[in-house]
């Protein structure tokens, strides 16, 4: 059955949900039995969990520094709407305490935090004092594969798989990290999953297209591999979008739901949405 990773830990569906990537938001979506998608972040004294690079956004504008300037103690205590930041640590463990044997979570390595070795060793040293089974590791370049699992073999490891228009258009702006089918494949020692990203339907010369098929999902199965994706809504809702892209199938709940189900049918190992109850509604009816 397609397991559900919940996207950082939002859930705009419920009103006064808590706020994202707090410890109070990870842990009622695990509580619900779904699994959790996060950021790990260099702070100025350690590590914490959170998605933007600066505290401008999560703040409302009221303090802009850098999260990476931040003391830890200063984030862990900031109040955002009742909830608060964990270590990377606390969410570490809190994923290892309350997720079923079978929940996968997933670590989003961004590319500036998997450029220092220094971060990748802080993370593996953390995940030697959990059930490393219960992770994800996704986005990671070539190379940081090659590192992890030079450390550590037993990790999942996913490359973020686009399709090639996508990569022409919106590599720069996460730092490389996507790779094509045909590039994973050729990597299939480093990678038992795969983490399928779908930033559009549009293609070169005004053609459309699709990454979310069958035929790209029997490419991966035929390779014994495991697949992730995500959902639409997560390059059509998500503020700050990296390139500015806008995926119509995010254009209006009906159409969302009806590419939900398309992309259910396809029976992915997992995937990663803002809407987990309505996809559980869709795997589950």
């Amino acid at each position: 059955m397609t397991q559900i990773i919940t996207h950082r830990g939002l859930d705009p569906s419920i009103p006064d949900f808590p706020f994202e990537s707090t410890r109070e938001a990870f842990e009622a979506h695990l509580l619900r039995g779904y699994g959790i998608e996060f950021d790990p972040q260099r702070v100025a004294d350690g590590y914490t969990v959170l998605h933007d690079p600066t505290l401008k956004r999560i703040t409302g504008g009221t303090d802009e520094r850098p999260v990476r300037d931040v003391p830890l103690h200063e984030l862990l205590t900031l109040d955002l709407h009742g909830s608060h930041l964990a270590t990377m640590h606390d969410v570490l463990k809190l994923v290892d305490a309350r997720s079923a044997p079978s929940m996968i979570s997933a670590i989003h390595l961004k590319h500036s935090f998997q450029a220092d070795t220094e971060n990748l060793n802080a993370l593996l040293h953390e995940l030697h004092t959990v059930d490393s089974e219960k992770f994800i590791l996704f986005d990671t370049t070539i190379a940081t594969a090659r590192y992890l699992k030079s450390q550590n073999s037993a990790l999942h490891i996913a490359p973020s798989v686009a399709h090639p228009y996508d990569i022409a258009r919106y590599n720069t702006v996460v730092g490389g990290t996507l790779i094509s089918v045909d590039e994973t494949l050729s990597h299939r020692d480093l990678f038992d999953w795969v983490w399928l990203d779908e930033w559009d339907l549009n293609d070169k010369d005004g053609n459309t297209k699709k990454l979310y098929t069958g035929e790209t999902f029997e490419i991966f199965r035929t390779a014994g591999m495991k697949i992730a994706l995500v959902t639409p809504e997560l390059h059509g809702t998500s503020p700050g979008l990296l390139g500015g892209e806008a995926h119509p199938d995010a254009a209006s709940r009906d159409t969302l739901l009806k590419r939900l189900d398309e992309i259910i049918a396809l029976k992915p190992d997992a995937i990663c949405t803002d809407f987990p109850d309505h996809a559980k509604d869709l795997i589950t009816p």
